[in-house]
């Protein structure tokens, strides 16, 4: 039986795992202090809107319809819901409705804990059809 030397790798193995552990926690820190609170990404995978955000306390999804004439009119779809949180990083989800929206643009919204809106982006695709196509997978 080898004791002494299981011994010594699991010390080895405790300091790599800290290591590790304090260089996640120090990255996290550095993160957090850089910046301004904005939205990294907002796209679609499978059945869900995703984003990703740094210090924003709540993101909502938002159509354009197509006879939106002015911001007035248009329509929030709904609130995501943060998936996970690391320091100041997040990262939310929302499903998206099953049938297609006749809508032109699709964007989320990002506001901090005061409630202001602090940044916003659209998907990348304009228009009803291509928007049914790219986000509902539907082809014309």
């Amino acid at each position: 039986m080898h004791v002494p030397h299981l011994g010594k790798k699991l010390k080895i193995l405790s300091v790599i795992i800290l290591v590790i552990l304090f260089g996640g926690i120090a990255t996290g820190l550095l993160a957090r202090s850089s910046g301004e609170p904005r939205i990294d990404f907002f796209d679609v995978e499978k059945k869900n809107f995703l984003a990703e955000s740094h210090d924003l306390k709540r993101m909502e999804v938002w159509v354009v319809p197509a006879h939106a004439k002015s911001e007035a009119q248009w329509k929030a779809l709904g609130l995501m819901e943060r998936t996970s949180h690391w320091f100041s990083w997040s990262s939310w989800s929302l499903p998206i409705p099953k049938d297609p929206l006749p809508v032109l643009q699709i964007m989320v919204r990002g506001y901090d804990k005061q409630g202001t809106e602090i940044d916003r982006v659209s998907l990348p695709w304009i228009g009803p059809e291509t928007l049914k196509r790219e986000v509902w997978k539907i082809e014309n």
